[in-house]
C-alpha cells in the first residue's frame, strides 16, 4: 500500500492548502461573474483562474485518497481513476485559452479537445460525489468534509434543472464556498490532532 499511496504524499501533507489555493483562484472567477453581471466589466482570462482552481482541488481531493483507500480501497481506487480526467480537462482548457490561444498558437481548439470544459464539469462533480460517499464510509476525515463534497455534488444537477433561473454567479458562490470550507475543516482537524498529540507526550 505504500508504493501505491507514497507519490501522492506530497499531495497529502498539503490537502488543505491545496483546497485554499484553489478556493482563493476561483474567488477571482466569482468576482468577476459578479462584475459581469451588474457592470457589464470583467478580467480578462478570469475563466483561466477557475480552470486552474479546479486542478489545485482536483490534487486537494488526490491528498485524501491516501486515508481513504486504507479503509475503502475499491471505492477509493474508481474516485481516484475518475478524478484525472477533470484534473486533466480542466490543464488542458486553462493552458488552451490562457497560453496558446493569446499567443496565437492555438486559434481554435481541436474537436476533441472542444470537450474538454464539458468534461470536466461532469467528471468534477462525479469525482466529489464519490469522494464525499467515499469519506462519509471510510470515516478517516471528518465527517463534514464528505457531507460537503456530496452537497455540492448533489446541488449541480438542481442548477442545471429547477434552479436554472438562479443568477449563475450564485451556484458559482456556493463552488467556491466548498473547497474553503474544506480547507478549514481539515486545518482545524490537524490543529486538533497536534494538540492531543502535545499534550499527550508529558503523560507518556
Amino acid at each position: 500500500m505504500a508504493s501505491e499511496t507514497g507519490r501522492l504524499e506530497l499531495f497529502e501533507e498539503n490537502a488543505s492548502t491545496l483546497f485554499l489555493a484553489g478556493g482563493a483562484l476561483y474567488a477571482v472567477f466569482v468576482v468577476n461573474r459578479i462584475l459581469s453581471t451588474y457592470t457589464g466589466t470583467s478580467f480578462t482570462y478570469a475563466d483561466v483562474f477557475a480552470w486552474v482552481a479546479w486542478v489545485l482541488m482536483g490534487f486537494g481531493l488526490l491528498g485524501l485518497y491516501p486515508a481513504l483507500v486504507e479503509r475503502r480501497p475499491y471505492l477509493s481506487r474508481v474516485a481516484a481513476a475518475l478524478l484525472v480526467v477533470p484534473i486533466v480537462c480542466s490543464a488542458t482548457v486553462a493552458i488552451g485559452t490562457g497560453v496558446l490561444e493569446p499567443t496565437g498558437v492555438l486559434t481554435e481548439p481541436p474537436g476533441p479537445v472542444a470537450l474538454a470544459p464539458f468534461a470536466a464539469i461532469v467528471t468534477m462533480y462525479l469525482a466529489f460525489a464519490l469522494f464525499g460517499v467515499t469519506a462519509l464510509l471510510a470515516d478517516v476525515h471528518p465527517r463534514a468534509v464528505g457531507i460537503i463534497m456530496l452537497a455540492v455534488a448533489l446541488l449541480y444537477p438542481l442548477w442545471m434543472t429547477v434552479l436554472s433561473g438562479v443568477p449563475t454567479f450564485v451556484a458559482n458562490g456556493l463552488d467556491l464556498v466548498a473547497p474553503l470550507a474544506i480547507e478549514v475543516v481539515l486545518l482545524t482537524a490537524d490543529v486538533r490532532s497536534d494538540g492531543v498529540g502535545t499534550l499527550a507526550d508529558p503523560a507518556a
